[in-house]
């Protein structure tokens, strides 16, 4: 008997630690206690599933759940809320007999107490209060939704492997200025290695105890994820169970500078961020682990493309940081450049020295004279200039993640490239139909990717960015008409590259109208009044560009901040 009345008090203690229970007295406690029974759940365990019958609710001593829905298109999972120590869930269905509205599932090892619907009843018929107190947490609640429609989107506890843990931590609070804590169970000593003053009630770094088992693990991270935004965990790079465990319920890895050891690849349940200890690269980490990516894409558009080094310009100073970019013809010629690690300034300089390249007399005009005609120019001078442009670099070797598109003129189908060398895919891209001769690589023959999509910002949100800035310098025939350039019922007498670039131009304004949805900044530098072959306008281009971006730079730091 004294067992299980000392059993009952446990439970009771317990129960005041949850907010919800905490006021109640201790007679209501006592009934309650005897009615709940205690259960554990392991990480990856559904609790229940959405539209099951539910005859329970369920309070949370330890651990943390995560609440998802079905979305119905395609059955994605979208993620409602996550639930740590105090919280609880399941209520309604006990309430109101209605059927589960959301799928429960276990992210931090958990103990759950079960409350029954007819130990409910009951209760609630003896302790009045107990309604009482579940009616203010459904105002809380309510009150969290109006106020916070969805939950912040990242990797909230994540692990890393690497000496480098504190200045990500740092670069990660930079980035939210949210409250970010780094637990270090490397049992390296990281605190005595930090200044006491880089460290705030918002940035923190805890040390484990020195007997840190798997149990106790999961009981401190359930209750940092409850008291912190974002958490942390410096790993040892040799495995121990405590690692191994932590593995299991982190959401995702980050290496710096550190080989992926293949216990590390077989136990990480989410992506596996690389990183070396640059501050650029920490920073970019941090953005992957916040889940705010910037990609940048560059449209095609001939001279007009120009601009998108205004557009650069105004980033770097801006210092807006650019994660990926994705460029089409024009766009990739600049975008690579930049990818590469030329400055903004560089790329200018190159620009403005393309009027004298595009000359007749310059050398990079090879022209084709045998059969099978398929172009003015053959382009192998071209591809030789732009790999010393690029200083022979491939895709591995580029400053930032880059891709090109060119289109297959056999089959119509988009190319996408990410790997060779770099100078063969912008060559491929910038292929102009009758201008260059298609480029062919293996069973491709390529030409002008804005032939397929003039704006590839689709490919960024292929590759993981989370907002998107286009740069587009494709004009609507509205916006050309507004400016002047087209006058209608004016007699029109152009020349064989003006027919080829309105042709272009053309096909490009009909697809930018269908592929432009995952844009966040739309930057729209205002080149109607010069044309596609304007190389010569170098200058204004450019300024055209920087004064389009300083147009949306608040829409885009506004974005970067929330």
């Amino acid at each position: 008997m004294v067992e299980i009345n000392s059993q009952h008090h446990l439970i009771e203690d317990s129960l005041l630690r949850i907010p919800f229970f905490k006021s109640c007295s201790r007679e209501t406690l006592a009934a309650v206690s005897a009615k709940l029974q205690k259960v554990h759940f392991e990480h990856g365990e559904v609790v229940f599933v959405e539209d099951s019958l539910g005859d329970s609710m369920y309070l949370i001593e330890s651990g943390q759940v995560k609440v998802s829905i079905n979305t119905g298109a395609g059955q994605q999972e979208k993620i409602v809320n996550y639930l740590g120590p105090g919280n609880f869930f399941g209520e309604m269905a006990l309430l109101l007999n209605q059927r589960r509205s959301a799928t429960v599932t276990v992210v931090i090892d958990a103990d759950l107490w079960v409350l029954r619907k007819a130990d409910m009843d009951e209760l609630l018929a003896d302790h009045p209060e107990i309604a009482l107190q579940l009616t203010r947490e459904l105002s809380r609640r309510l009150s969290d939704v109006v106020m916070e429609v969805e939950k912040r989107p990242g990797y909230t506890l994540t692990a890393v492997f690497g000496p480098q843990a504190w200045q990500l931590a740092q670069q990660l609070h930079r980035l939210t200025h949210q409250r970010v804590v780094l637990f270090d169970a490397t049992g390296a000593k990281l605190t005595q290695e930090i200044n006491a003053g880089a460290q705030s009630e918002s940035l923190v770094v805890l040390e484990a105890m020195d007997n840190l088992s798997s149990a106790s693990l999961v009981e401190t991270l359930s209750i940092l994820v409850d008291g912190y935004d974002w958490v942390l965990v410096a790993l040892p790079t040799e495995y121990t169970e405590v690692a191994a465990k932590a593995l299991q319920l982190v959401r995702a890895t980050v290496l710096l500078d550190t080989p992926a050891a293949t216990w590390i690849k077989e136990l990480s349940k989410g992506p596996i961020f690389t990183c070396d200890n640059s501050e650029a690269e920490l920073g970019r980490t941090a953005r992957k682990i916040a889940q705010r990516v910037i990609g940048l894409a560059l449209s095609s558009g001939g001279a007009r493309g120009i601009a998108h080094i205004g557009v650069l310009q105004t980033l770097e100073k801006a210092n807006i940081p650019v994660d990926m970019i994705a460029g089409t013809s024009a766009g990739s010629l600049f975008g690579g450049l930049y990818a590469c690690g030329k400055s903004p300034d560089e790329v200018a300089h190159f620009a403005k020295n393309l009027v004298k390249l595009i000359d007749f007399k310059s050398g990079l005009w090879d022209p084709r004279v045998n059969l099978p005609w398929n172009g003015l120019i053959k382009g192998n001078a071209t591809l030789k200039y732009l790999d010393k442009q690029f200083n022979h670099v491939s895709f591995a070797d580029t400053k930032i993640p880059f891709y090109v598109v060119a289109a297959d003129v056999m089959s119509g189908e988009e190319v996408v490239f990410e790997e060779g060398l770099l100078a063969e895919a912008v060559r491929a891209s910038i292929g102009m139909i009758g201008i260059f001769s298609p480029y062919q690589l293996n069973d491709h023959y390529l030409i002008d990717g804005g032939a397929v999509n003039p704006v590839p910002a689709s490919i960024l949100a292929e590759k993981g960015a989370n907002i998107i800035i286009a740069s587009s310098v494709i004009p609507s025939i509205e916006e050309e008409r507004a400016r002047g350039r087209l006058k209608s019922r004016q007699p029109l007498n152009p020349n064989f590259f003006g027919v080829l670039t309105s042709m272009m131009a053309i096909m490009e304004r009909e697809i930018v109208k269908t592929r432009m949805s995952p844009v966040d900044v739309l930057i729209r530098p205002r080149v109607e009044l010069l044309t596609s072959m304007d190389y010569d306008k170098a200058e204004e281009f450019i300024r055209l560009g920087r004064e389009a971006a300083e147009r949306e730079l608040p829409l885009l730091q506004k974005l970067l901040s929330n």
